[in-house]
């Protein structure tokens, strides 16, 4: 690769959609944007308050390290 950026860094999964349980925290989902992180937790507390589970509320944060493969 010559010049330009550098795109490794990219793909990175920065934060994660966190499922708050009476029991815990449970990690759903990871993105590599905050505003996506967001999105997606607001989905899924639309779709548990219409469809009950035992989850309290899905939450946004920085994820705590690497993702596993």
């Amino acid at each position: 690769m010559k010049g330009g950026q550098d795109w490794s860094r990219v793909e990175e999964e920065r934060f994660e959609v966190v499922a708050v349980t009476l029991f815990g925290k449970i990690v759903v989902a990871r993105y590599p944007t905050l505003e996506q992180a967001e999105w997606s937790a607001r989905k899924m507390c639309d779709e548990a308050e219409r469809n009950p589970r035992g989850y309290v509320q899905y939450l946004a944060r920085p994820a705590r390290g690497p993702a596993r493969e």
